[in-house]
Protein backbone atom coordinates (compact mmCIF):
# COMPACT_ATOMS: atom_id res chain seq x y z
CA UNK A 1 0.00 0.00 0.00
CA UNK A 2 2.53 2.30 1.58
CA UNK A 3 4.90 1.60 -2.08
CA UNK A 4 1.80 1.85 -4.23
CA UNK A 5 1.02 5.34 -3.12
CA UNK A 6 4.40 6.64 -3.21
CA UNK A 7 4.81 5.74 -7.08
CA UNK A 8 0.79 7.23 -7.67
CA UNK A 9 2.44 10.06 -9.85
CA UNK A 10 6.00 8.74 -11.43
CA UNK A 11 4.43 8.82 -14.95
CA UNK A 12 3.53 12.14 -15.13
CA UNK A 13 5.89 14.97 -16.54
CA UNK A 14 5.69 17.38 -13.08
CA UNK A 15 5.75 14.88 -10.35
CA UNK A 16 5.96 15.98 -6.75
CA UNK A 17 9.65 17.11 -4.47
CA UNK A 18 8.32 14.95 -1.86
CA UNK A 19 6.85 11.57 -1.22
CA UNK A 20 3.70 10.87 -3.84
CA UNK A 21 1.53 9.87 -0.98
CA UNK A 22 1.62 12.89 0.96
CA UNK A 23 0.64 15.01 -2.15
CA UNK A 24 -1.96 12.33 -2.58
CA UNK A 25 -3.53 12.37 0.82
CA UNK A 26 -3.46 16.55 0.82
CA UNK A 27 -5.34 16.09 -2.67
CA UNK A 28 -8.37 13.87 -1.40
CA UNK A 29 -8.87 16.50 1.35
CA UNK A 30 -8.80 19.28 -0.86
CA UNK A 31 -11.25 17.39 -3.10
CA UNK A 32 -14.05 17.58 -0.15
CA UNK A 33 -13.39 21.43 0.05
CA UNK A 34 -15.17 24.60 -1.57
CA UNK A 35 -11.96 25.96 -3.75
CA UNK A 36 -10.81 29.16 -2.75
CA UNK A 37 -7.90 31.17 -2.84
CA UNK A 38 -4.55 29.10 -2.15
CA UNK A 39 -0.74 29.76 -1.13
CA UNK A 40 1.30 26.60 -1.71
CA UNK A 41 4.67 27.41 -0.31
CA UNK A 42 7.35 26.07 -0.59
CA UNK A 43 5.78 24.40 -4.01
CA UNK A 44 8.73 22.99 -5.32
CA UNK A 45 7.89 22.12 -8.98
CA UNK A 46 4.77 22.93 -8.76
CA UNK A 47 2.77 19.68 -9.11
CA UNK A 48 0.49 20.32 -5.80
CA UNK A 49 -0.58 24.04 -7.51
CA UNK A 50 -0.49 22.46 -10.43
CA UNK A 51 -3.48 19.83 -9.41
CA UNK A 52 -4.95 22.37 -7.13
CA UNK A 53 -5.87 24.26 -9.88
CA UNK A 54 -7.49 22.06 -12.05
CA UNK A 55 -9.85 20.91 -8.93
CA UNK A 56 -10.62 25.13 -8.93
CA UNK A 57 -8.86 26.64 -6.66
CA UNK A 58 -7.04 30.07 -7.27
CA UNK A 59 -3.12 28.79 -6.42
CA UNK A 60 -0.04 31.80 -5.98
CA UNK A 61 3.04 29.63 -5.83
CA UNK A 62 5.83 30.96 -3.63
CA UNK A 63 9.24 29.21 -3.72
CA UNK A 64 13.07 29.78 -2.48
CA UNK A 65 14.81 28.57 -5.46
CA UNK A 66 12.22 29.47 -8.24
CA UNK A 67 14.23 27.60 -10.87
CA UNK A 68 13.27 24.40 -10.16
CA UNK A 69 9.40 25.86 -10.82
CA UNK A 70 8.27 23.57 -13.75
CA UNK A 71 4.56 24.46 -14.12
CA UNK A 72 4.36 26.92 -17.17
CA UNK A 73 0.84 28.57 -16.38
CA UNK A 74 1.33 28.84 -13.00
CA UNK A 75 3.35 31.83 -11.36
CA UNK A 76 6.34 31.21 -9.10
CA UNK A 77 7.64 33.94 -6.61
CA UNK A 78 10.88 33.79 -5.01
CA UNK A 79 9.50 33.50 -1.49
CA UNK A 80 11.85 33.00 1.72
CA UNK A 81 9.65 31.89 4.65
CA UNK A 82 12.42 32.29 6.83
CA UNK A 83 12.07 36.09 6.55
CA UNK A 84 8.25 37.28 5.23
CA UNK A 85 5.46 36.03 2.91
CA UNK A 86 4.87 38.79 0.55
CA UNK A 87 1.09 39.18 1.21
CA UNK A 88 -1.15 41.19 2.85
CA UNK A 89 -3.06 40.07 6.06
CA UNK A 90 -5.81 37.35 5.73
CA UNK A 91 -5.24 37.29 2.28
CA UNK A 92 -5.95 33.58 1.27
CA UNK A 93 -8.48 30.74 2.22
CA UNK A 94 -6.21 28.06 2.30
CA UNK A 95 -2.09 27.68 2.90
CA UNK A 96 -0.10 24.63 2.13
CA UNK A 97 3.35 23.83 3.64
CA UNK A 98 4.33 20.45 2.16
CA UNK A 99 7.68 19.30 3.69
CA UNK A 100 8.89 22.68 4.55
CA UNK A 101 9.05 23.49 8.07
CA UNK A 102 11.83 20.98 8.67
CA UNK A 103 14.17 23.04 6.47
CA UNK A 104 12.99 26.59 8.01
CA UNK A 105 16.30 27.82 9.98
CA UNK A 106 12.81 29.81 11.86
CA UNK A 107 9.92 27.77 11.48
CA UNK A 108 8.26 29.98 14.45
CA UNK A 109 8.40 32.77 11.76
CA UNK A 110 7.61 30.57 9.05
CA UNK A 111 4.26 29.51 10.97
CA UNK A 112 3.56 33.43 12.18
CA UNK A 113 3.55 34.38 8.93
CA UNK A 114 1.40 31.81 6.99
CA UNK A 115 -0.87 32.71 9.74
CA UNK A 116 -0.88 36.04 9.22
CA UNK A 117 -1.58 35.37 5.28
CA UNK A 118 -4.56 33.26 6.41
CA UNK A 119 -7.64 34.61 6.59
CA UNK A 120 -9.97 33.75 10.22
CA UNK A 121 -11.14 30.37 10.31
CA UNK A 122 -9.40 29.58 7.11
CA UNK A 123 -7.49 26.11 6.63
CA UNK A 124 -3.25 25.80 6.91
CA UNK A 125 -2.39 22.28 5.98
CA UNK A 126 1.24 21.29 7.01
CA UNK A 127 3.31 17.89 6.16
CA UNK A 128 6.44 17.23 8.11
CA UNK A 129 8.37 14.14 8.48
CA UNK A 130 7.25 12.33 11.55
CA UNK A 131 9.31 12.42 14.25
CA UNK A 132 7.98 10.97 16.91
CA UNK A 133 6.75 7.93 15.81
CA UNK A 134 8.32 4.75 17.63
CA UNK A 135 10.61 4.03 14.93
CA UNK A 136 12.38 7.47 15.06
CA UNK A 137 12.52 7.18 19.15
CA UNK A 138 14.22 4.23 19.09
CA UNK A 139 16.83 5.02 16.13
CA UNK A 140 17.43 8.56 18.52
CA UNK A 141 17.98 5.70 21.23
CA UNK A 142 20.90 4.26 18.92
CA UNK A 143 22.16 6.79 16.80
CA UNK A 144 21.84 10.04 19.06
CA UNK A 145 19.90 12.11 16.22
CA UNK A 146 16.36 12.45 14.75
CA UNK A 147 17.30 12.98 11.45
CA UNK A 148 20.71 12.81 9.16
CA UNK A 149 23.58 14.90 10.03
CA UNK A 150 24.47 17.50 8.13
CA UNK A 151 27.74 17.68 6.96
CA UNK A 152 30.22 20.04 5.21
CA UNK A 153 30.83 18.80 2.05
CA UNK A 154 27.15 18.02 1.30
CA UNK A 155 27.09 21.91 2.12
CA UNK A 156 29.69 23.01 0.24
CA UNK A 157 27.87 21.01 -2.86
CA UNK A 158 24.49 22.54 -2.38
CA UNK A 159 25.83 25.95 -3.27
CA UNK A 160 25.92 26.38 0.37
CA UNK A 161 22.02 26.75 0.72
CA UNK A 162 20.73 25.48 4.42
CA UNK A 163 16.95 24.93 2.67
CA UNK A 164 18.39 21.95 0.92
CA UNK A 165 18.63 20.52 4.47
CA UNK A 166 16.50 19.46 7.40
CA UNK A 167 17.81 22.55 9.80
CA UNK A 168 14.81 21.67 12.71
CA UNK A 169 13.70 18.25 13.31
CA UNK A 170 10.38 19.27 15.18
CA UNK A 171 8.58 16.69 17.16
CA UNK A 172 5.17 17.10 17.84
CA UNK A 173 4.93 19.20 21.01
CA UNK A 174 7.15 21.68 19.92
CA UNK A 175 4.74 21.51 16.34
CA UNK A 176 1.56 22.06 18.28
CA UNK A 177 3.26 24.97 19.90
CA UNK A 178 4.32 26.54 17.64
CA UNK A 179 0.43 26.37 16.03
CA UNK A 180 -1.09 27.48 19.37
CA UNK A 181 0.98 30.92 19.48
CA UNK A 182 -0.05 31.61 16.27
CA UNK A 183 -3.38 30.55 16.39
CA UNK A 184 -4.28 27.98 14.63
CA UNK A 185 -6.11 25.27 15.95
CA UNK A 186 -5.14 21.61 15.13
CA UNK A 187 -8.38 20.11 13.83
CA UNK A 188 -6.84 16.51 12.27
CA UNK A 189 -3.77 14.64 11.57
CA UNK A 190 -2.99 12.39 8.81
CA UNK A 191 -0.61 9.12 8.17
CA UNK A 192 0.29 9.49 4.38
CA UNK A 193 0.72 5.96 3.92
CA UNK A 194 1.13 2.71 6.74
CA UNK A 195 4.18 1.20 7.19
CA UNK A 196 3.02 -2.42 8.15
CA UNK A 197 7.20 -3.29 9.53
CA UNK A 198 6.40 -0.71 12.24
CA UNK A 199 3.35 -3.21 13.30
CA UNK A 200 6.23 -5.21 14.69
CA UNK A 201 7.16 -2.40 17.27
CA UNK A 202 3.94 -2.46 18.62
CA UNK A 203 4.11 -4.17 21.92
CA UNK A 204 6.81 -1.32 22.56
CA UNK A 205 4.32 1.36 22.13
CA UNK A 206 1.48 -0.93 24.49
CA UNK A 207 4.58 -0.83 27.53
CA UNK A 208 4.46 3.02 27.07
CA UNK A 209 0.96 3.36 27.13
CA UNK A 210 0.62 1.25 30.63
CA UNK A 211 3.47 3.44 32.33
CA UNK A 212 1.68 6.68 30.90
CA UNK A 213 -1.36 5.06 32.59
CA UNK A 214 0.05 4.31 35.81
CA UNK A 215 1.61 7.72 36.17
CA UNK A 216 -0.43 10.87 37.40
CA UNK A 217 -2.44 12.94 35.74
CA UNK A 218 -0.02 15.94 36.23
CA UNK A 219 2.63 13.98 34.88
CA UNK A 220 0.33 12.69 31.65
CA UNK A 221 0.06 16.61 31.21
CA UNK A 222 3.48 17.84 31.12
CA UNK A 223 4.44 15.03 28.86
CA UNK A 224 1.76 15.67 26.56
CA UNK A 225 1.12 11.62 26.56
CA UNK A 226 -2.38 12.63 24.62
CA UNK A 227 -0.07 13.75 21.20
CA UNK A 228 3.18 11.64 22.19
CA UNK A 229 1.28 8.38 22.59
CA UNK A 230 -1.42 9.03 20.08
CA UNK A 231 -2.29 6.15 17.64
CA UNK A 232 -1.52 8.46 14.26
CA UNK A 233 1.96 9.77 15.78
CA UNK A 234 3.40 7.19 17.59
CA UNK A 235 2.21 4.49 15.19
CA UNK A 236 2.23 6.56 11.88
CA UNK A 237 5.04 6.49 9.05
CA UNK A 238 7.17 8.99 7.99
CA UNK A 239 5.08 11.78 7.62
CA UNK A 240 2.29 13.51 9.04
CA UNK A 241 -0.18 15.90 7.67
CA UNK A 242 -1.76 18.44 9.66
CA UNK A 243 -4.78 20.25 9.36
CA UNK A 244 -5.21 23.44 11.21
CA UNK A 245 -7.75 26.32 11.61
CA UNK A 246 -7.07 29.91 12.29
CA UNK A 247 -8.98 30.99 15.22
CA UNK A 248 -11.27 34.08 14.93
CA UNK A 249 -9.99 35.29 17.95
CA UNK A 250 -6.28 35.06 19.23
CA UNK A 251 -6.05 32.89 21.73
CA UNK A 252 -2.13 34.60 22.53
CA UNK A 253 -2.22 38.49 23.14
CA UNK A 254 -0.75 40.52 20.70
Amino acid sequence: MSAKRDREYEHQAIQPKARHSIHKTILEWFSSRQPGTLLDAPAGFGHLGMKLKEMGYMVTSGEINPDIFAVDDLDCIYTDLNREIRAPDNSFDYICCVDGLEHMTDPYQAVKEFSRVLKPDGYGIFSIPNYSNIEKRIKFLLYGHLTKPPRLDVYLQHGCNLFEFHNTPLTITQLDFIFAINNLEVTDIKRNAPKLKRNMLYPLVWLLRLVSRFSSEKSRTKHRTDLTLDDRVVMGGNNLIFITRKREKPSVPA
